[in-house]
């Protein structure tokens, strides 16, 4: 723009939920601007005052001369969708929910839709980049990257306050409003996904965050319209960063904690390609030996080192006023667009609170006691005379009901007609008893229902009992995933399997139990609720008639003893980020909050089970646990907090 006027084998590999990228040629859909001219904010304010609005949203550029610039989309980027410039080249993709910018250049165009997400053209060489992620999809420099720089996207009046002598571009009369789309291009529409990564929803707004080969998304409706910026400290892969929200200003990005002292930067001096010399900016009067600083942030305060930070990763306010945090590639888009092209992408735990079920499972189960009159093992099926019913009936038992025998797992062949238990009944959706989804002999009931932690009677010997039936016959599962032509399997371990399952490390051979058997090998362990979810390597077809859904048993080599008998988890303090140590603990740990009766579901199966809208438990958990882990708390030692203060969250139980 012209300043005139102004473990490599077995490495766990993320599910993909993208399919093969349909794209969309139409370079005549949008003609791009290329080098308009200059101008500042404040100038601009005064020129179109009776057409530019508050809220009217913009696309910021937050570093460089004069602060960095604004763009109103209304005027500039929505007739466009492309302005190719000195300053850099910004796009516009309203189906996909974004407006960024890269490196300067002055070859840039609109070219179509590639994953529902727009693309752009090199009109020097004929590369095409997806306008999301920059990254060259079809040309000579396939397979590169656009460098970004950093943008985010705001409102005209909050970023007139805050920033009225940053760059603007001169608002001739011949740039005319134009409205935001309301509604999807059809063409755009076209070459989206035809699944789209379930975790949210497609048309979600995340802040998608990259490090190298790195990314995550965060929902980006943190903090209120109105308030203070609020953080949120995380890590990408092993490099900490801060992401900053300010729904005020309708923004997010997302920086490294790293800042930089205070320095003037020139005006762009474009060759004919738009691209200026190395521009590393000159120190401020009094900060010519400064050197670049760490900054320590908390959570939900954007204070930090006594200064106030903006969502520019500027600092308004305090001892390192007008210092810069180091910013880092983060866009806010539409979930469909970000999973699309990052397929393997995290989500930040948070996300998965946004969208928990509403119902507590055990609210609804009938739970009656009964006379067991007949069963049938091998069928398994069992007859019962429930409590206040004259005539008895046969039920089909669930293949992963949850089966006690004193005080521990159990096994229906066990049970003897003439048995009082106590059984909870599976409802079809129109709330219709149809299964028997627990069922417990009278110690199991009593210890169950009891604050008391000892064990009754034959619970030791029904420990070695089935444990022996587990290394004959394995631990029972479900097949949940079968990626018949990569070789690979999930298989989740039932509640019962919950300690064996998680001892077992990547590199470890196991087998599931078939005709002949197949042999596998551990990729990956990970839990899932009081289930363990186990990624197998299974080889070429070995696995190809098994189908989701299926019952399996997977036969492994015994752990020692105390597994069983440890007060701890079988697999406490491997390595894990910040996040999945929080999550573990969830699904390691019952709930042990002060609601009593049969109704809570953290009680009887994990806390990562309980419904975290309803009394709050695992929302209380998860800051609770996140607090002991910034305080360098090994797993073990968290644990003996959390046992000293809740000796039953070791075990299923439900308060009296």
């Amino acid at each position: 723009m012209r300043f005139a006027a102004v473990l490599v084998a077995f490495a766990l590999s993320l599910p993909a939920f993208a399919d093969e990228p349909r794209s969309l040629t139409k370079p005549d859909s949008f003609k791009a601007l290329v080098n308009p001219s200059c101008s500042h904010c404040v100038d601009e304010a005064k020129r179109r005052a009776g057409e530019l609005k508050n809220d009217d949203p913009i696309l910021c550029w937050t570093r460089g001369y004069s602060d960095g610039g604004a763009i109103p989309i209304r005027f500039l980027l929505a007739p466009y969708r492309v302005i190719s410039d000195s300053y850099g080249v910004f796009v516009y993709d309203p189906d996909a929910g974004f407006a960024r910018g890269f490196e300067p250049s002055y070859n840039f165009a609109f070219h179509g839709w590639r994953n529902g997400v727009m693309t752009i053209k090199d009109a020097k060489d004929g590369t095409l980049y997806s306008s999301l992620t920059g990254l060259a999809f079809e040309g000579p420099k396939k397979g590169q990257r656009l460098k970004p720089i950093a943008t985010l996207t705001s409102t005209w009046g909050e970023w007139l306050k805050a920033y009225p002598n940053a760059v603007a571009y001169h608002m001739f009369e011949k740039y005319q409003p134009v409205e935001v789309p309301k509604t999807a291009n059809l063409d755009s529409v076209k070459t989206r996904p035809e699944k789209v990564d379930p975790r949210l929803k497609a048309d979600d707004l995340v802040l998608g965050v990259r490090i190298g080969d790195k990314t995550k998304a965060f929902r980006s409706d943190r903090g209120k319209s109105g308030t203070e910026p609020v953080t949120m400290t995380d890590k990408i892969g092993e490099e900490p960063i801060v992401v900053i929200f300010d729904q005020g200003k309708r923004a997010a990005a997302a920086y490294k904690p790293f800042a930089h002292p205070p320095r003037k930067f020139q005006a762009p001096r474009p060759d004919k390609e738009g691209v200026s010399p190395p521009n590393e900016g000159v120190p401020l009067p009094g900060y010519e030996t400064a050197k670049p600083r760490d900054i320590a942030f908390e959570n939900a305060s954007v204070t930090a080192l006594k200064t106030m930070w903006d969502v520019a990763g500027r600092g308004v306010a305090g001892d390192l006023k007008g210092w810069t945090l180091e910013p880092i590639d983060s866009v806010v888009c539409k979930w469909f667009a970000w999973s699309a092209e990052y397929p393997g992408t995290e989500v930040h735990g948070e996300a998965t609170e946004m969208v928990a079920g509403k119902a507590e499972f055990l609210r609804l189960l009938p739970k009656p006691f009964a006379k067991l009159t007949a069963l049938d093992a091998k069928a398994r099926t069992v007859t019962l005379l429930l409590d206040g019913e004259k005539e008895a009936k046969t039920w089909p038992v669930e293949p992963d009901a949850e089966v006690k025998v004193a005080g521990f797992w159990g096994r229906l062949e066990q049970f003897e007609p003439g048995q009082r238990v106590w059984v909870w009944l599976k409802l079809n959706r129109k709330k219709e008893p149809v299964a028997v989804a627990m069922i417990a002999d009278e110690p199991s009931t009593a210890f169950i229902r009891t604050t008391i932690d000892a064990a009754p009677e034959g619970y030791a010997e029904q420990v070695k009992w089935l444990s022996q039936r587990w290394t004959e016959q394995g631990l029972p599962g479900t097949v949940s995933i079968q990626h018949v032509f990569s070789g690979e399997l999930e298989v989740l371990i039932d509640h019962e399997g919950q300690r064996w399952a998680r001892s077992l490390q990547t590199g470890d051979k196991v087998q599931i139990v078939a005709d002949p058997p197949i042999p596998a090998v551990v990729k990956a362990v990970s839990p899932w609720r009081e289930r363990t979810q186990l990624r197998l390597v299974v080889g070429e077809l070995a696995a190809a008639d098994l189908k989701p859904g299926e019952r399996v048993v997977v036969k492994m080599t015994p752990p020692p003893n105390e597994v069983l008998t440890s007060v701890y988890p079988s697999d406490i303090d491997r390595p894990r980020t910040k996040e999945q140590s929080v999550e573990w603990f969830l699904a390691s740990m019952y709930c042990a909050c002060g609601i009593s009766g049969n109704v809570c579901t953290g009680h009887f199966y994990t806390l990562a089970s309980c419904n975290p809208s309803g009394c709050n438990a695992p929302n209380v958990a998860r800051k609770r646990l996140g607090e002991m882990i910034d305080q360098k708390l090994t797993d073990k030692q968290i644990w003996d907090v959390l046992l000293k203060e809740k000796p039953l969250m070791s075990r299923p139980h439900l308060l009296p």
